[in-house]
């Protein structure tokens, strides 16, 4: 798989969390029952969804689909099909498993 195919389904994936999310009733078995694999990223423009990736090198991910790396203080990320893929500035940390 491209990093271009790797990213267009993780959009995909992202839009399916965000609808099961938005689509859950409290109170019922539905509630909470949905992926948990994006959180938000803070953009210069508000909070955008986002997905956490872990590559080496994130400038070389965001060249391959035309985006353009940005950072905010805590991650690097670049937006593709509104949705931001980030990495966490260091590296080190993981959402989550830190």
């Amino acid at each position: 798989m491209t990093v271009k195919e790797r990213l267009d389904d993780m959009v995909v994936m992202a839009l399916t969390e965000l609808k099961m999310k938005k689509t859950q009733e409290c109170g019922t078995v539905t509630e909470g029952v949905y992926p948990m694999m994006i959180g938000d990223v803070w953009t210069f423009d508000g909070a955008i969804s986002g997905v956490q990736i872990f590559p080496p090198d994130i400038h070389a991910v965001a060249k391959e689909v035309g985006a353009e790396v940005l950072e905010n203080g805590i991650e690097s990320y670049f937006i593709y099909k509104n949705i931001a893929f980030f990495k966490y500035m260091g590296g080190d940390f993981n959402a989550l498993h830190g």
